[in-house]
């Protein structure tokens, strides 16, 4: 097909979006500063308990003096000034600074629920507060200049646009919902990014919303970390994420197809190909051509096809009657997502990016470092073969399932996404995959001039990334220069090989772990024990995260002194099974929440004590007929604590989190109404 022909099978709402908000505050931080900052005032007021004691600003002192000083020393004064605020009361150092509760005030509440609404806004304007976000013009200058006063509290917000605006009518509710607006906007971006994750797309702050493991990742990253860790995330993404929300009618006087809406799987690639042919790209090439295409283009006589229709594009674009696809800002802002982290035109930056390829000029990207582009280029093409072998199943479900949303919405009917895609799109996106962010890591390096990509020092590589980036090498259980020079040597050899099978195989569970004796142990001992076990954090060991056989073993232990005929049953039929040369019965300890790619926690409450066949079923059966077995789970457990009280539990004890609950609710294991009851516990 030519590329006019190409260009007539665009059809409205199919270009690259996740959200249209810009995620870089370029006028006063450099790369990915103002991303650092928001997660861990994030996960400190909403995810985390409220910022209440001097413990709490120590910690955080402690994340952004570890993420500065890890940053080039040309940077780091104007990084300090970023990160700690000039406001003392704003300041986490300062003897000044405002700790929640005080921020809060106090005032009479007649219900449980209004303190509830009162200290949920409260936390929103703490964290703009601490942010400097807010205060862009009008009645949000006004709140701004009162709320860095010494003797501001939240309780004062109502009475201070009330005096904004003396006799004059207004909206309340809407004013004060204006000031964090922000906050919102940016949490969703993070959402569709994968850092956060919630049930619906992030856009509502109420909503039960957990830190993602990679989001968990960044939290701890130092500044080359987390460069590595957002090439990551952006390599990952596709144009259209299944859980986005595509909204409004689109027939504007004539049908289209749903057929004809296609999801790019490489975006980012697509991007970098452009770029690279010509030396950059125009804002108009990417919002009528690029930000549409269904697959990146490498050759360049393609491209040079496409750009002589650029007028085409703009026409047939401009057909679709529809606002939103000609004016430039919501392209501008997405293609900002897509070459932060390769800019190198951030004035704070300070030329310190390791990753800087490209500048914006007006409405143009112009390539700065060709052969670090092409360097970038090359590895991700050799990657993208891996993720469309490793994925290829989950886009095609994604492209359907948006397609289906397509029809429906187009025709004005009412469209629910299929659960089981959602939550299965949500793990993809929230996983660290081993390849893309050794890959993305040695591309930091290499940009640094730290490793160089034509040599097969693998020893060499693996030490510069342990010193470079520990957090991400410990995360991954790269703990000893051995294991670190395997995992750079196996890369390369798939690299070289073009086979990445390994890294794509699926892993088998150990479904029945040996059991440890603890013959002298008392009841009260083994429980004690087994509920400090079940604390403990996940490890991980060579890329994969590993099991605590610990917590089966002692699990097991402590389920044989439970009174005879409590124990040695099936918890889901209830049923006996065969016992073992060793005399005990043979039971598979399975997760309700599955450990592998659920990250599942590996806590007693979690686990069931199953004969072969229940466990092949929670396993296999279609998700229709698996309600009546969580039921039998749920009542035939040895201690009886039914599934709901297991999840509430788990969840008091900071251990479940969103995606968990999405898993269940898609899993048919949980109603939606149970869903809101344990989120509300």
């Amino acid at each position: 097909m030519d590329a006019r022909s190409h260009i007539e099978k665009f059809v409205p709402a199919n270009y690259f979006i996740t959200k249209s908000m810009e995620l870089s505050r370029v006028q006063t931080s450099g790369t990915l500063w103002f991303t650092k900052k928001f997660l861990v005032y994030y996960y400190y007021i909403f995810l985390s308990d409220n910022i209440r004691y001097r413990d709490d600003a120590v910690r955080i002192c402690k994340i952004f003096d570890d993420y500065i000083a890890s940053m080039p020393e040309a940077v780091q004064k104007d990084a300090e000034m970023f990160f700690y605020s000039a406001h003392a009361v704003a300041n986490p150092k300062s003897p000044e600074f405002r700790f929640f509760p005080e921020f809060a005030g106090s005032r009479i509440f007649t219900s449980h629920e209004e303190r509830s609404r009162y200290m949920a806004l409260a936390k929103k304007y703490y964290f703009a507060f601490l942010m400097e976000t807010g205060g862009q013009a009008g009645v949000n200058d006004f709140i701004k200049e009162r709320i860095y006063g010494k003797d501001f509290d939240f309780s004062q917000t109502e009475e201070i646009i009330s005096e904004y605006y003396g006799g004059t009518a207004f909206d309340l509710r809407q004013k004060l919902n204006d000031y964090m607006a922000s906050l919102r906007n940016e949490r969703q971006v993070l959402y569709y990014y994968g850092f956060f994750h919630s049930k619906s797309n992030g856009a509502s702050d109420e909503e039960f919303s957990s830190l993602t493991p990679v989001g968990e990742l960044a939290l701890c990253s130092n500044f080359y970390e987390l460069i590595a860790i957002w090439e990551h995330q952006k390599f990952k993404m596709v144009s259209q994420p299944v859980s986005l929300h595509l909204d409004g009618k689109y027939l504007k006087g004539k049908h289209y197809d749903p057929e004809d809406f296609t999801v790019n799987r490489d975006p980012y690639l697509t991007i970098l190909s452009w770029m690279e042919s010509k030396g950059g790209f125009s804002m108009d090439e990417y919002q009528y051509i690029i930000s549409r295409l269904p697959a990146p283009l490498f050759d360049v006589s393609e491209i040079d096809d496409f750009r002589e229709h650029i007028d085409d594009a703009r026409k047939h674009v401009e057909s679709f009657g529809r606002r939103s696809e000609i004016k430039t800002e919501d392209f501008r802002k997405e293609l900002l997502k897509y070459i932060l982290g390769l800019r190198g035109d951030l004035k704070k930056d300070r030329s310190s990016n390791p990753m800087s390829v490209c500048r914006l000029s007006g409405r143009n990207v112009i390539v700065t470092d060709m052969p670090l582009l092409r360097l970038v280029i090359g590895y991700y093409k050799l990657l993208s073969a891996y993720k469309s072998m490793r994925y290829g199943h989950l886009f095609d479900d994604c492209e359907a399932e948006l397609r289906r949303q397509y029809a429906e919405r187009e025709q004005g009917r009412s469209y629910e996404i299929d659960r089981k895609i959602k939550i299965d799109w949500d793990l993809y996106n929230i996983h660290v995959d081993i390849p893309v962010m050794m890959t993305s890591m040695l591309l930091v390096a290499a940009a640094a001039k730290l490793v160089d990509p034509d040599k097969a020092d693998y020893a060499g590589a693996a030490s510069v990334l342990g010193t470079m980036m520990p957090n991400i090498m410990k995360h991954c259980g790269f703990s000893s220069k051995t294991s670190m020079k395997k995992a750079v040597e196996r890369l390369s050899n798939a690299f070289e090989s073009g086979d990445f099978y390994a890294y794509a195989s699926n892993e088998h569970e150990e479904y029945s772990i040996p059991v440890f004796e603890y013959k002298f142990e008392s009841n009260a001992d083994i429980k004690a024990k087994l509920e400090h076990e079940s604390m403990m954090p996940s490890l991980y060991r060579d890329g994969r995260r590993v099991r605590n056989q610990n917590v089966v073993a002692l699990l097991k232990a402590y389920n044989s002194t439970l009174p005879a005929g409590n124990d040695g049953l099936c918890e889901c039929c209830g049923g006996s099974t065969f016992r073992t040369v060793q005399n005990e019965p043979y039971l598979e300890y399975h997760h309700l929440i599955p450990f592998g790619m659920y990250e599942g926690p590996d806590h007693y409450l979690n686990l069931f004590a199953l004969c072969p066949m229940c466990h092949r079923k929670l396993h296999f059966l279609p998700v229709k007929d698996k309600r009546d077995l969580y039921k039998d789970l749920s009542g035939h457990n040895y201690r009886k604590i039914p599934l709901m009280q297991r999840l509430i539990e788990l969840k008091k004890a900071k251990r479940l989190r969103s995606y968990h609950l999405d898993f269940l609710l898609a899993d048919n294991a949980i109603t939606l109404d149970e869903y809101e009851k344990i989120t509300a516990a």
